[in-house]
């Protein structure tokens, strides 16, 4: 009987003692798989992602705006990465896809590193095109019926003051070139009843001392006394530029001297932007020069001038028996030269050809066209650098397949937005060209039919 109890003592001690390295080896296996849990990065949820600003409006003024990209800013306008460069875009995106998967936010990073800098160059250079197209000269004889002016004198003398003044601007355009443009129109109104001479002055040496004598002495016939031809004209305003100082009376004494054995009506025009720096007297040039005849004249066309010059050149005018004309900008000279002139028939028949004719205007949206399509390659090279950040996203699968789709949206979005305001910068600018010069050929085909008019009222009259 003691044997069973003794038994079943030790079989309920064995029973206890097992339960016991159970319960501890549970305790032990659970600790040990809490510490070998692999820890799982996780990622904010939609409340309490940082919220960021919409995408920036696709405008001319953003796009001028744009700082130049980080990897990019060293680039000439059509130079391509380099590997080197492509190598260091990779890190660059393969750090930021590290750091965020919002497709935005990668966007903008692509920009910040990429973006082209030359849209302001080219964009200004087409929004500012001007196709420049010659004004015609359209002068209003009716102009000179109602201040009863005489008509054209025999035989004409233009002055053109060439000295180192002329090289200043008036409304951002050279004085000189102004004046050349001027006395080209002058000559043709003028030409049509008289021969022309054009002498100029101060086109030779410097504005300096030493070369005061050559200058002062430099007065030169460029066209001699003729009927008026226009290319030969234009080349002899060609001939010179401004560069010295300002002989007047040298000057009027030189058309007395040429003009001494004529007979006709003669008078002196002369151009000038300033008074008389070689130390002539050139009110005493234009006393001597009328003194014999009251059908001589001087005349003063004064170009953007001070008061004080303006008092001493109307001086000459006056002592010259003729008219002091002021004119301070471009237009108002244009107007000053206005002289009467009915064009004959066949300056009528081909008054047509002083509007834009079809190739000048394809000439013009030509030259537009080398502007914006420049505009057009900074836009494809652009493009082609963001597009190589999707493909590095894609090919080292840095992104969902989603959030890589919703990156090349935006990245196709931008290119179509920039695409569209370059064709509507050039067909805005296309309309302007054609607008301007449809609107000369309605003036030329207004000024022809004023000029039949006027020729038929005076042949009537006769």
């Amino acid at each position: 009987m003691k044997k069973w109890a003794l038994f079943l003592l030790m079989f309920l001690l064995f029973i206890l003692l097992a339960c016991n390295d159970e319960e501890t080896n549970e305790h032990v296996s659970s600790d040990q798989e809490e510490h070998e849990k692999p820890e799982v990065r996780t990622t904010p949820s939609e409340s309490s992602k940082p919220k960021t600003k919409p995408l920036p409006e696709m405008t001319w003024e953003h796009l001028v705006n744009q700082e130049e990209g980080k990897l990019t800013a060293n680039l000439d306008v059509d130079e391509k990465m380099s590997d080197q460069l492509v190598e260091t875009l990779e890190k660059e995106i393969t750090a930021l896809t590290d750091e965020t998967n919002d497709p935005e936010q990668i966007y903008r990073g692509a920009v910040d590193l990429l973006a082209s800098s030359y849209y302001q160059t080219y964009f200004e250079k087409a929004s500012t095109y001007d196709p420049d197209f010659e004004e015609p000269y359209l002068p209003d004889p009716e102009i000179e019926k109602k201040e009863g002016k005489k008509a054209s004198p025999k035989k004409a003398f233009i002055l053109l003051d060439a000295s180192s003044s002329m090289l200043l601007r008036v409304n951002g355009k050279i004085k000189m070139d102004i004046a050349k443009n001027a006395v080209q129109r002058f000559g043709e109104v003028i030409g049509q009843d008289s021969d022309l001479s054009l002498l100029v002055y101060g086109h030779l040496g410097s504005e300096s001392s030493e070369d005061k004598q050559l200058s002062c002495e430099g007065i030169e016939e460029v066209y001699e006394m003729s009927p008026y031809d226009e290319e030969t004209f234009q080349a002899s305003l060609n001939s010179f530029e401004s560069k010295g100082w300002t002989p007047l009376a040298g000057a009027i004494k030189e058309a007395a001297n040429m003009s001494r054995d004529f007979t006709e009506d003669v008078t002196v025009y002369v151009v000038s932007d300033g008074v008389e720096t070689c130390g002539g007297d050139p009110v005493a040039a234009a006393e001597a020069f009328t003194k014999d005849s009251k059908e001589r004249k001087v005349h003063i066309i004064g170009f953007h001038v001070d008061e004080t010059a303006e008092n001493e050149l109307k001086k000459v005018s006056d002592a010259g028996n003729g008219t002091y004309y002021p004119a301070d900008n471009e237009e108002e000279l244009q107007d000053t030269i206005q002289k009467r002139w009915l064009p004959s028939l066949a300056d009528l028949a081909w008054a047509h050809t002083k509007a834009p004719g079809p190739w000048e205007v394809l000439g013009k949206l030509e030259e537009l066209e080398k502007h914006t399509n420049k505009l057009t390659e900074v836009r494809q090279l652009e493009t082609e650098r963001l597009n190589t950040v999707y493909r590095l996203i894609r090919d080292h699968d840095l992104l969902s397949s989603e959030a890589r789709e919703d990156l090349k949206a935006l990245l196709d979005e931008r290119d179509d937005e920039i695409r569209t305001l370059i064709k509507n910068l050039t067909d805005e600018k296309k309309e302007d060209i054609n607008k301007q010069a449809d609107d000369i050929k309605n003036r030329v085909s207004e000024w022809r039919d004023r000029m039949y008019e006027l020729r038929d009222e005076e042949r009537d009259h006769s």
